[in-house]
């Protein structure tokens, strides 16, 4: 992860640990014509149209008709910057060839340590810690142009005495760099490849980046703030302000297999899951185009009336009728060179430069207003054509290398932009045009997470690494644990599958909600009936919970030796929370000893006992018998949870 140190030129400073950045001043960093730009200073302030958000305008000195204009808003420990950089001139600007929306220092007290987490890559390891410890260089940036395609736009930085955590928000090839030299600590968010000259009165989007510090307190407390900031500011809520997130189950896993499906086979799985309780019946990429080869018949946005000569409609309403959400799949970014699409409209898609890049298709190039137009009055026809409730959008290629085959030689970097520009206008326009509607992120799953996708959306499926054949269940159970440690101490909404519903499977991949990637059990007499029931009950009794507590590790998993596992959520609100310890499938590791946090010695807690799915009765405990709290699991892939409340 080191790099090479580079120079640098820091615009904002601190006085004392992590300062709050001055707000005279954008804290960011420009190169126009040959010419280091970090002296826009704050000229104005406007209201803005959303709550919570103004208007800041700041203006260059040394290039005043280059403005920026960046919407902000401070709450608690968290800062939000959203910018766009303007040139008010008659004339073009000087070539802008470095773009930072944040390149700030801070004087340090120690050696500054780094903790981070891995993208995904449909990969085991998915989500895993990274960490550094006394860091000179590391640069981050993702794979292929999805923001979350191998590295997580999220991150910690401590100098032992004081913390801050940054989100970036950019849904495309954003780039950070972090150094520590000579007591000072610099950040730097931007763009790594840019080139571009912006004519009269043009504007950009630059990355958003979200701030959060902790001042006197260990990393894991700066992405707790960052977490409660995402989870109380940032991603949708349900129509009653809670968690929008659900327990789910689709029949895809078996169209994989059989590439059979039909009305009557997903109306009669919906109507298993409703009897378990599910909230949620899912439609996948089975059910357009002219054959059942999913992948190649993207572009060809027609239900496919050979298996659903009524559409999608009757699905949804059943579901509706028992009380479900429907929710289906499409990929509007990708269409097959002979698609509908593609044949229809060649001057809105992009050719990648080579068959290997371009082996999935051609790009929608919503850089192109006509584009974001088609997809959107497609997509926004079949919500309405389904009575959908969740529209959930993959994106199932690396767009950049495409993005970069199109730039012009003064305009580097301008088709990425555009194109991301569009894709925030077209789920816009879809929100707006179905209040209430969930848009679901998928991006070849969970690789384009990022501030700016989250506001708009929430990943219900966060790796396709639980969509792999031949996966075993013990197998997916650890690939889940890992992807919920590390993705869950920034984002407390998002989905994955799950194969069993024994407790120590669906509490390996505990989050607000999850998909059923299974057929389900047919009645009671199945012997996983029952765990099914209860494996749904849960999830919506603890969904609250999770969704406002801060995750505390307790026991990281590890890959090698599946042995225990052990997380806490705790709400800092009513001093509630949950211990969860999973053993897993080798031999040893019956009885360990958990020091849970956020317990006060001196206080009185009830608290309920949780053998896989069974209750033992409430118990009143000292704290200072739950901050060293003795657990005993006998059976291997077994798992405990305990409910804590303080009482008194």
């Amino acid at each position: 992860m080191k790099t090479p140190a580079a120079s640098t030129s820091p615009v904002a400073s601190g006085l004392d640990g992590f300062a709050v950045l001055p707000e005279n001043r954008w804290p960011g960093r420009l190169v126009v014509g040959g010419k280091t730009l970090d002296d826009f200073v704050a000229i104005g302030e406007e209201a803005s149209s959303e709550a919570s958000w103004t208007i800041r305008v700041f203006q260059s000195i040394s290039e005043p008709t280059l403005q920026i204009r960046a919407q902000w808003r401070a709450i608690g420990a968290a800062t939000e910057w959203i910018s766009t950089l303007v040139n008010n001139s008659s004339a073009p600007s000087g070539s802008v060839t470095e773009l930072r929306s944040l390149a700030a220092s801070w004087p340090t007290r120690g050696s500054v340590d780094f903790y981070g987490n891995r993208g995904s890559l449909c990969e085991i390891e998915d989500f895993a810690d990274l960490s550094e410890s006394d860091l000179d260089v590391i640069e981050l940036r993702p794979k292929g142009g999805k923001s979350s395609n191998g590295a997580l736009p999220f991150f910690a930085l401590t100098d032992g005495h004081d913390s801050l955590a940054v989100g970036i928000g950019w849904s495309g090839q954003w780039c950070a760099t972090i150094r520590h030299s000579a007591a000072i600590l610099q950040v730097e968010v931007g763009l790594p490849r840019v080139g571009f000259v912006l004519r009269p009165q043009e504007s950009v989007r630059l990355p958003s980046v979200l701030l959060t510090r902790a001042p006197q307190a260990p990393a894991d407390q700066a992405r707790w703030a960052v977490r409660a900031h995402l989870t109380d500011h940032v991603v949708p809520k349900s129509p009653t302000g809670e968690s929008p997130n659900f327990t789910a189950h689709g029949m895809m896993h078996e169209y994989h297999r059989t590439r059979v499906t039909s009305e009557q086979i997903e109306i009669a799985a919906l109507e298993r899951a409703a009897e378990m309780g599910f909230e949620a019946y899912w439609i996948d990429a089975c059910w357009y185009g002219n054959s059942t080869s999913w992948d190649h018949e993207v572009g060809n946005w027609n239900v496919r009336r050979s298996d659903f000569p009524r559409g999608l409609r009757p699905i949804s309403d059943r579901a509706h009728e028992l009380g479900m959400k429907f929710i289906f799949w499409m990929e509007p970014e990708r269409a097959r060179p002979d698609s509908e699409w593609a044949r229809a409209h060649p001057e809105l898609f992009l050719h990648f430069p080579d068959e290997k890049t371009g082996a999935r298709g051609l790009l929608l190039n919503l850089g192109d207003p006509r584009a974001v137009d088609l997809a959107f009055e497609k997509a926004s026809s079949l919500i309405t054509e389904f009575n959908a409730d969740i529209y959930r959008q993959d994106f199932n290629t690396w767009p950049l290398a495409a993005w970069r085959a199109a730039d012009a030689p003064d305009r580097v970097g301008i088709t990425e932009i555009r194109h991301i520009e569009g894709l925030y206008e077209f789920w816009d326009r879809l929100l707006a045009a179905h209040p209430g509607l969930l848009i679901d992120n998928c991006a070849e799953g969970g690789r384009r997470i990022d501030l700016e996708t989250l506001r708009r959306s929430v990943p219900l499926f966060r790796s396709d690494a639980g969509d792999l054949p031949g996966r075993g269940m013990s197998l997916m159970d650890i690939t889940n644990q890992i992807h919920c440690w590390g993705l869950s101490h920034w984002l407390p909404d998002h989905g994955g599958p799950i194969k069993t519903f024994d407790a120590y499977a669906t509490r390996s991949g505990l989050s607000t909600g999850f998909m059923a990637y299974r057929v389900l059990p047919e009645n009671e007499q199945d012997p996983e009936y029952a765990d099914a029931i209860a494996a749904v009950a849960e999830n919506k009794r603890l969904r609250s919970l999770i969704a406002s507590s801060e995750r505390i590790g307790l026991i990281r998993p590890n890959l090698r030796f599946e042995s225990v596992t052990a997380f806490q959520h705790h709400r800092h609100t009513d001093s509630r929370g949950i211990i969860v310890v999973l053993r897993g499938t080798w031999p040893w590791g019956e009885t360990v000893t958990l020091h849970p946090q956020h317990i006060d010695a001196d206080a009185t807690y009830q608290v309920t006992r949780w053998d896989d799915y069974r209750a033992s009765p409430p118990a009143q405990l000292a704290g200072a018998e739950l901050q060293e709290r003795v657990i005993t699991i006998p059976q291997t892939r077994s798992s405990v949870l305990l409910e804590y409340q303080r009482v008194g």
